[in-house]
């Protein structure tokens, strides 16, 4: 059920709870990577992608130790959570709705957006709708291990494709580049490979000029590019961020030149190990169902957008865009579903659906430009 019907019953703002208003003190960077360690939850991506202008920080502390940082603005009766793509516990944000709740009598609206959460634990008139998914490997400690963990038949096709590579190109590298040693020519290279690969199959690419320098700034900054070559020249590669314990792969590709070799998945599978190696706990593979992402133990995740409401008066006068939100959920929900059952099954109708559904993204893609 997308609305939950009941009451918050507004308390006194517990201790351990400060605002900053209209500021991001400087601790919050290092405490928003420590809790969340996501992309969208960075300062780094804030600096360089979104503004700071007019928010403001909540912090709730236990013993002294945060357990939640929020950036927020107020937006008449609306406060809206920016940080986003965040793991929260139930009690983190029943804490902070009863503070802002409390706190302003005209806010009758909290919007978290792309988080998760066990919504059924927050005693709250609530609304929750699918808006983004991940998948998601829970690394282990070492590389052997997570080789272990793989299922027989990846383990011995990536010890194959990769001994078949080595033999058939002896000059065949894997080198990690971090931060600042990563030019932005060999970045943009691997980006107009993975273009090359995904506009040849009929679909959208979601990454233009802004994007592609939005990139190269947050590796020099926050991450590593890891590069598959032979002779010298770039074959294939991933490019990734770390934020915390999580590396986030952004984009991950290859020459098609070596598809017979799985190249693709390979740089995948080695850039997990770097994860490892570098201390992540998890990595994440992006959007949209692949084989080699479950392959590779890559698990679904789905991130929601959260609206809790101060009263069923609240919901009534934000009925317009709670159903606007409740219907762009339920429409990327069906499109996901169409797009993993196309790539699953190889069958001519759930085919013709899923080339269908690409080119018409394909072209609102190219409409927004």
């Amino acid at each position: 059920m997308p609305f939950d019907a009941k009451i918050l019953s507004v308390t006194p703002a517990p201790a351990g709870i400060a605002v900053h208003e209209n500021e991001v003190p400087s601790f919050a960077g290092p405490e928003l990577d420590r809790l969340y360690g996501t992309l969208y939850s960075s300062l780094a991506h804030f600096r360089h992608c979104a503004s700071l202008d007019g928010v403001s920080t909540y912090v709730a502390r236990t013993d002294g130790v945060p357990t939640a940082v929020f950036l927020f603005r107020r937006e008449g009766s609306r406060i809206r959570v920016v940080n986003e793509g965040m793991r929260l516990d139930a009690e983190e944000v029943v804490r902070f709705a009863r503070y802002m709740f409390a706190q302003s009598s005209l806010a009758d609206v909290i919007e978290f957006h792309a988080v998760q959460t066990a919504a059924s634990h927050i005693p709250l008139l609530r609304q929750q709708s699918f808006c983004a998914e991940d998948f998601i490997v829970e690394l282990p400690s070492t590389p052997e291990e997570y080789l272990a963990r793989l299922g027989p038949a990846t383990r011995k096709n990536l010890k194959r494709h990769r001994n078949r590579l080595e033999r058939d190109f002896p000059s065949f590298r894997h080198v990690v580049l971090e931060r600042g040693d990563a030019d932005e020519r060999t970045i943009r290279t691997l980006i107009e490979m993975s273009r090359a690969r995904i506009m040849a199959k009929g679909k959208a690419f979601g990454i233009d000029d802004d994007e592609a320098r939005y990139i190269v700034t947050l590796v020099r900054e926050a991450g590593a590019v890891l590069l598959a070559t032979i002779d010298g020249r770039i074959c294939g590669g991933t490019i990734m961020y770390r934020f915390g314990k999580n590396c986030i792969s952004r984009v991950n590709t290859h020459d098609p030149e070596f598809d017979a070799y799985r190249l693709g998945m390979l740089c995948c599978y080695l850039a997990a190990c770097h994860a490892i190696e570098a201390g992540a706990e998890h990595f994440h593979l992006g959007y949209s169902w692949y084989d080699y992402k479950t392959a590779l133990l890559g698990e679904f995740q789905a991130f929601h957008h959260l609206a809790l409401y101060r009263s069923p008066g609240a919901l009534v006068r934000h009925a317009g865009s709670a159903m606007q939100t409740a219907c762009k959920g339920y429409s990327l929900a069906a499109n996901r579903w169409v797009l993993h059952h196309a790539a699953r099954d190889r069958s001519l109708p759930w085919r013709m659906a899923g080339k269908l559904l690409d080119a018409w993204r394909a072209a609102k893609s190219l409409r927004g430009r």
